[in-house]
């Protein structure tokens, strides 16, 4: 990603509506959904600037991973012990007794998707997690996918046979930010309408305080259903697996 993302991510992470929601709707889930014990070390592939292993630090030990200088920076920033800069392939998982490997918002960045998927399914030891989010649908792609270069998007259906195909066996899965689906596609058709679009160059979009604080309160809602329901529909995925030889 280009460098402004990693600036503006830090800068906004603990504060930002989708970031913070996300963050601890994943983190509700990987306690609801796995039986990965407290301490347990947990890899943290893509870490960015180490937002959400931040977040799960009081209850597992992150090992952040990112082929970016900057963001591992700013993972030691945040005070985090165990900060890398390699790739899957190139990095020694067997220094840490992994159970579980996250990817939050990542494999939509590879080109070769099916072939990270492989290599964390092959490093990863029997039994192990397998924690992802992507965003959905190819349909909704804008001007934001451009900026955060991404390659797709994704339907869930597609995503996990994709999972499955490299030997992951699906727990849990679902469509997440639903309850702002609705008006977000809204927009993103006006602003290509309108063309509003092109002028978009921020990779966070801004919005006024009060409408983070609805768009953060409605989406944490999300939380208290997600792993009890599979929502149909929304703008993210989020998939739980487990590798079992």
């Amino acid at each position: 990603m280009e460098e402004i993302v990693y600036h503006t991510n830090y800068r906004l992470e603990n504060e930002y509506w989708w970031f913070v929601a996300r963050n601890e709707i994943v983190k509700t889930l990987i306690l609801q959904k796995t039986d990965i014990p407290q301490g347990s070390y947990i890899i943290d592939i893509g870490c960015g600037t180490g937002g959400f292993s931040e977040k799960i630090s009081h209850l597992y030990n992150p090992v952040c991973l990112d082929t970016s200088n900057l963001a591992i920076e700013y993972c030691q920033k945040r005070g985090l012990k165990y900060a890398f800069q390699s790739t899957v392939e190139e990095f020694d998982f067997a220094q840490f007794p992994i159970k579980a490997a996250i990817m939050l918002d990542v494999i939509e960045h590879i080109e070769d998707d099916i072939g990270i998927m492989k290599q964390v399914y092959d490093k990863l030891p029997n039994g192990a997690w397998f924690i992802t989010t992507v965003p959905a649908y190819q349909s909704l792609w804008s001007r934001h996918d451009e900026i955060h270069q991404h390659y797709r998007r994704y339907n869930r259906l597609d995503f996990n046979n994709l999972l499955r195909q490299v030997g992951f066996n699906i727990v849990y899965s679902s469509y997440f930010n639903t309850l702002l689906f609705a008006p977000a596609v809204l927009k993103r058709y006006i602003d290509k309408l309108t063309g509003a679009e092109k002028k978009q160059n921020e990779p966070v979009e801004n919005v006024p305080p009060i409408v983070n604080k609805v768009f953060k309160n409605v989406f944490l809602l999300e939380k208290f259903l997600l792993g009890k329901i599979i929502f149909p529909f929304g703008l993210s995925i989020i998939t739980i697996a487990r590798k079992y030889k």
